[in-house]
């Protein structure tokens, strides 16, 4: 196990000189991303992202994230932002209700952020997403986050999800600042 460790952190250190190009890239890009976790953001563009749900035959959403921050271009994904002021409430609307139960991907996962709740807490999917990515927006309550998210569903999914990336079991659109879809879908396994 030692020598594992040794082995490890040699690799870390060294390979910066062993590594290639596109290889450095993604460790620096990894780590930055692990570390980029602004006190503000405004974002330049998110992906609305979707996971196909086998028992329903369906892209459900999975979330709204801010992808790239003015604030720091280069820095990556900006995730669990200012977590301080924000408080999450279900949702009482019976739209809002009926969209979480119907549209968004029925899940639990573990929290991330530090906020109220403790760290590394099972929470719902969408409470997970709210703290994590909208609070890295403008969104700063669950119904205004779930009422955007709702807007841009009506929006989009019709032209830009349906019958798209069959076989696959995610779905990602690129949508600019101003919340218009920059003509990108991903799919991914």
């Amino acid at each position: 196990m030692i020598l594992k460790n040794i082995l490890f952190i040699f690799f870390l250190f060294s390979s910066q000189f062993f590594l290639t190009t596109p290889l450095k890239t993604y460790f620096k890009t990894e780590f930055k991303n692990n570390n980029y976790s602004p006190t503000t953001c405004n974002v330049t563009n998110y992906d609305f992202t979707f996971i196909y749900d086998n028992y329903d035959k369906v892209f459900k959403v999975h979330g709204l994230w801010a992808e790239q921050c003015e604030e720091c271009l280069e820095c990556g994904y900006p995730y669990c932002c200012n977590t301080s002021n924000m408080s999450y409430v279900y949702p009482n609307e019976p739209n809002q209700i009926t969209f979480l139960n119907t549209r968004w991907f029925n899940a639990t996962t573990s929290q991330e952020c530090s906020t109220l709740l403790n760290n590394g807490e099972e929470v719902t999917l969408f409470q997970h997403e709210f703290f994590k990515h909208a609070s890295c927006t403008r969104m700063r309550t669950t119904s205004a986050f779930l009422d955007l998210v709702m807007r841009l569903y009506d929006a989009y999914y019709e032209l830009y999800v349906v019958n798209k990336c069959s076989g696959y079991n995610q779905l990602w659109l690129n949508i600019d600042g101003n919340f218009s879809y920059n003509n990108v879908t991903k799919c991914l396994q």
